[in-house]
């Protein structure tokens, strides 16, 4: 066996992986196009480094999971200005405790605050950095590098598409890359 099929046989063993498909450049030539062309509603830009990362590995993994999947827990956003000043961030579960009573910061969702007195210079955008996920390559020989990165809704609904997935909530796409 080679190290995709390696690969294939070891996610679909992780717990709450429901299915795993290689992407072709086809697939993800597509998938890059629609994450680079996504705004907010607010037309801020946002970009997704995790998946352009991916662009620069060897092989690409679409990896569909629900609620149960361990790395699907460790997206990480962040508001920053052009400038690189970080105005607000994605908080992992550890963290959001020692948040909880701040008063220098603002609750956007369950686990995303905004720095209000933190103001950057130039154009604001909302950016995805790839989580390293070095279980995968402990259990995968051959594996490098393997990081993960989460599509946006538009590449989701897309992958769905492609690899006849229902389009229903509880059920979620992530991108799995390495050499």
């Amino acid at each position: 066996m080679g190290l995709v099929e390696d690969m294939v046989d070891y996610l679909r063993t992780v717990e709450g992986i429901i299915d795993v498909f290689e992407m072709d450049d086809d697939v993800s030539n597509n998938i890059w196009d629609i994450e680079k062309s996504v705004r907010t509603t607010i037309r801020n830009e946002y970009k997704n480094i995790g998946f352009d990362i991916a662009m620069e590995c060897k092989h690409r993994m679409c990896v569909f999971y629900d609620d149960t999947y361990l790395f699907g827990k460790r997206s990480i956003v962040k508001l920053m200005s052009s400038d690189g000043t970080i105005m607000g961030t994605s908080l992992h579960p550890n963290e959001i405790e020692s948040y909880k009573d701040r008063d220098d910061v603002i609750w956007i969702s369950d686990d995303f605050i905004v720095f209000p007195n933190i103001v950057g210079k130039g154009e604001e955008s909302f950016v995805l950095y790839p989580i390293d996920i070095p279980e995968i390559c402990e259990n995968v020989p051959g594996c490098c590098k393997a990081i993960g990165t989460s599509p946006t809704m538009s590449s989701d609904m897309e992958l769905k598409k492609v690899y006849h997935k229902p389009n229903t909530t509880g059920i979620y796409t992530m991108v799995i890359a390495f050499d």
